[in-house]
């Protein structure tokens, strides 16, 4: 071997040698991290197994009191009505008017709050418009005070009837001797929605747990009822919103002034309400039909009222309001009498007393509609209510249509005194290969049998009975 040689060889063993030396520093410095990296996460799990021992301990306390807000959770959230039972909130607030004595006018929902994905509370808001003496509403709002659902009156606006500042209006009457204001309140209840809580968490033995904090749940549901204060009514107390210098009951023979106010007040409510009626009749959208409705109601409304006047009239004595009676009654009802007939004689004209074709053809659709779909005695009504001007000559070209119309309006009728019949299917016997039979309000009838002269059983099945009925086949099932 050369020297060469030698040297190359050396050389490599060198270069070998000190790669070794590197690569055993840099496995030395590598497992020094390596160790103190795994100290660290040895350090962080023992600090989680620290947290988690201590999260252990905790449990059973935390159990404890999720098993009794749970049994309590009735009681923390039945203040906030579901949509089921704001329907019961709206049914409660007329039995609020009935016990308290005031009445409702209207009752409106309000825009309500947006609900976000997962909310579980959404605002509720009511507009509600009512006629009370001022015991009345302090009546109404301790009902609703004492609510078990949360109601909060967040606006309210009273309008005075006050009878000693001379002013009329509608809201100038007097209910058992005090002053009857109209008032309009904001109510604010919020919707709790209980499909969007999270899914309960299982705990074990929870009846047994239940059971031994039963008088702890107790005490908690004690301490979240609230007291209720209960409304003693007037107690000699008088209306702030009256005038006390105001006095009636001077030169009045009979009726006291109250008693004669509230007669007087009834017939200018009534008096104002057939106005109402005959303005909408007088509006351009109304229809024939709801025309003919409106003026029905108006000529039996001012007659009922004439013939209620002949008694009430002479009760009517104080000078005061003996004056707004003849006004605000007599003229008023006068005055709705000649208007009334004004406008039937200018909407109907004297050429052609008939309803004009495109109202029959309405009459007609509206008829098989309501027909089709169960609502006879709508369509019995619609027609009658029209009947005089949908009975037209032979030669017209709307007789087909009157004849459709009337065809429908006797079926109704058919339709209708069928179902008032008594009839008490108490058993049928099918038979395949004869004649069929029905027990009957106790006695047995055949397929083609009559049970009256004119009603005819037509056939039976299982499960109904066809019949014929002046000529229509209707049916009754089990």
């Amino acid at each position: 071997m050369t020297a060469t040689n030698q040297k190359k060889q050396a050389f490599v063993i060198c270069v070998s040698a000190a790669v070794v030396c590197v690569l055993a520093v840099a496995g030395g410095f590598y497992a020094r991290s390596l160790e103190a990296e795994i100290k660290e996460q040895v350090k962080v799990k023992r600090q989680e197994i620290a947290a988690a021992e201590a999260k252990i301990v905790k449990i059973p306390s935390i159990e404890k009191q999720v098993v009794m807000l749970r049994e309590n959770l009735g009681e923390y959230v039945k203040i906030l009505p579901d949509t089921k039972e704001l329907n019961e909130f709206v049914r409660m607030l007329n039995q609020f008017e009935r016990q308290s004595g005031a009445q409702s006018s209207r009752l409106q929902q309000k825009s309500s709050g947006k609900k976000g994905k997962g909310d579980r509370f959404r605002l509720i808001e009511y507009s509600y418009e009512m006629t009370a003496t001022l015991w009345e509403m302090m009546r109404f709002i301790n009902l609703v005070e004492n609510y078990e659902r949360f109601v909060n009156i967040s606006d309210f606006n009273i309008l005075v009837g006050n009878a000693g500042s001379g002013r009329v209006s509608k809201s100038d009457t007097m209910r058992d001797g005090d002053e009857v204001h109209n008032i309009r309140l904001t109510m604010q209840t919020y919707q709790y929605d209980r499909k969007a809580s999270a899914k309960e968490v299982e705990i074990p033995d929870y009846e047994k747990l239940r059971d031994t904090l039963r008088e702890e749940i107790f005490k908690r549901m004690q301490a979240i009822r609230m007291e209720k204060y209960e409304h003693r009514g007037q107690q000699g107390r008088r209306d702030i919103f009256v005038d006390p210098r105001f006095r009636g009951d001077v030169g009045v023979d009979g009726l006291s002034p109250s008693e004669q106010r509230a007669i007087l007040e009834r017939y200018v409510s009534e008096a104002d309400q057939l106005r109402a009626m005959l303005q909408r009749v007088r509006q351009k959208e109304t229809t024939l039909f709801e025309q003919y409705a409106l003026e029905k109601g108006l000529r039996t409304g001012i007659l009922g009222m004439q013939t209620k006047m002949e008694s009430d009239a002479v009760k009517i004595t104080y000078a005061p309001y003996r004056v707004r009676w003849v006004k605000e009654v007599e003229n008023v009802l006068e005055g709705l009498q000649g208007e009334l007939d004004r406008v039937s004689e200018k909407s109907r004209g004297n050429d052609d007393p008939y309803l004009p074709i495109g109202e029959m053809e309405e009459l007609v659709a509206e008829m098989k509609r309501e027909c089709e779909n169960g609502y006879l005695e709508e369509a019995r009504q619609r027609y009658e209510l029209v009947e005089p001007q949908a009975v037209v000559p032979e030669d017209d070209e709307r007789y087909p249509l009157s004849v459709e119309a009337k065809t429908l309006h006797t079926k109704a009728v058919t339709a209708l005194d069928f179902r008032a019949m008594d009839l008490r299917i108490q058993g049928v016997i099918v038979d395949r290969s004869g004649r069929s039979g029905v027990l009957l309000n106790g006695d047995v009838y055949e397929e083609g049998e009559y049970v009256s002269e004119e009603l005819l059983v037509k056939l039976v099945e299982e499960e109904q009975v066809w019949f014929v009925f002046r000529g229509l086949t209707l049916v009754r099932t089990m």
